[in-house]
């Protein structure tokens, strides 16, 4: 799957606040991944409903299927606190799992044609509809992260 990365001021105040947060209370830990997991929930639903507005004609049904396949994460490391918004193409049935990344190609892919092994197709996605929407809100999700490192850290200072 494609990445994007988003990067800026709050990158080294997240490290500061990783390192911190190693004797911190276990809960003020939970609250600060809820709190990512919060900022992160409006990107990955722009995600999705980028994929579910792809053109079909078939029904849409390969669309809803990548769409569940989105999901955020979040971990804390000494080397900084990372949130990840991803499309999980082991999320897909069985003998999809790469059109996640596919549909996102500005190449497209080939396929057999079903019932005719010997017949290909060329067939594209949506190319961007897996960046666009982060990179369109990395500024969004920037203040919220920086607003719950904000709170954290007001916390450890008491």
């Amino acid at each position: 799957m494609a990445e994007a990365v988003v990067t800026g001021p709050g990158v080294p105040e997240m490290k500061l606040l990783a390192e911190r947060l190693k004797e911190a209370d276990p809960v003020l830990k939970r609250e600060l991944r809820r709190n990512f997991k919060d900022a992160a929930e409006p990107v990955a639903g722009d995600v999705q409903q980028s994929i579910l507005l792809m053109p079909s004609k078939h029904g849409g049904t390969l669309r809803r299927e990548v769409a569940k396949t989105v999901t955020v994460r979040t971990s804390f490391a000494s080397s900084g606190v990372r949130v990840t918004v991803e499309s999980l193409g082991q999320k897909m049935p069985p003998g999809k799992q790469t059109l996640p990344h596919h549909l996102d190609s500005p190449k497209g892919w080939n396929h057999p044609v079903f019932g005719h092994r010997r017949t290909w197709r060329h067939q594209m996605g949506k190319p961007g509809w897996f960046e666009v929407p982060i990179t369109q809100n990395a500024r969004q999700f920037r203040d919220a992260a920086l607003a719950a490192i904000d709170a954290v850290e007001r916390e450890l200072g008491a």
